[in-house]
């Protein structure tokens, strides 16, 4: 059955035969200042991209920490505090986690001791919910392909802490 009212664009055709493969990575130290401190990382972005000088390929933005998000959306002040509060409401931190219960954790599984562990099952959870430690954005044409009121943002779900993304555009020249 085909989809009714779907509008479908022309396949584009990139000939890279006579172009230059180019791999350019970036790494962002990102201090936090606090749980749900949300970074704006797209300028960045578009700067790395600018640098590299690929005009087809594809932008990637990751972080390595288990308690923060890198997502895509608006970078608009009412809806980031709507989605704190949401997110606050549905994974409340001051809950009972079994991740926090040093008491029944498997110590083989402990990052540290549990002096060192921070109290943060709430950030996982959160985390594992939003579902992304990293987004991948289209580059066409030397441009991203990020819609019009699109930000990539580094979202913060733990606490104070020094943070890192990584910044990786990968394209032809």
């Amino acid at each position: 059955m085909r989809a009714t009212g779907v509008t479908t664009e022309a396949v584009e055709v990139v000939d890279l035969s006579t172009r230059t493969p180019t791999l350019m990575r970036r790494t962002v130290e990102l201090p936090t200042e606090r749980a749900f401190h949300v970074i704006d990382v797209t300028d960045e972005c578009h700067a790395l991209l600018a640098l590299s000088g690929v005009r087809d390929g594809h932008l990637s933005v990751f972080t390595p920490h288990t308690t923060c998000a890198v997502k895509i959306n608006e970078r608009e002040t009412c809806f980031l505090e709507d989605f704190r509060l949401f997110m606050e409401k549905l994974v409340p931190p001051d809950a009972y986690y079994r991740h926090d219960d040093f008491e029944i954790r498997d110590p083989a599984t402990l990052a540290s001791t549990a002096e060192e562990e921070p109290i943060n099952g709430h950030a996982h959870i959160k985390q594992m919910l939003l579902g992304s430690s990293s987004e991948t954005i289209p580059v066409v044409d030397g441009a991203l392909g990020l819609g019009t009121w699109q930000r990539v943002m580094f979202i913060e779900l733990d606490q104070a802490r020094a943070r890192r993304v990584t910044v990786q555009v990968e394209g032809w020249r």
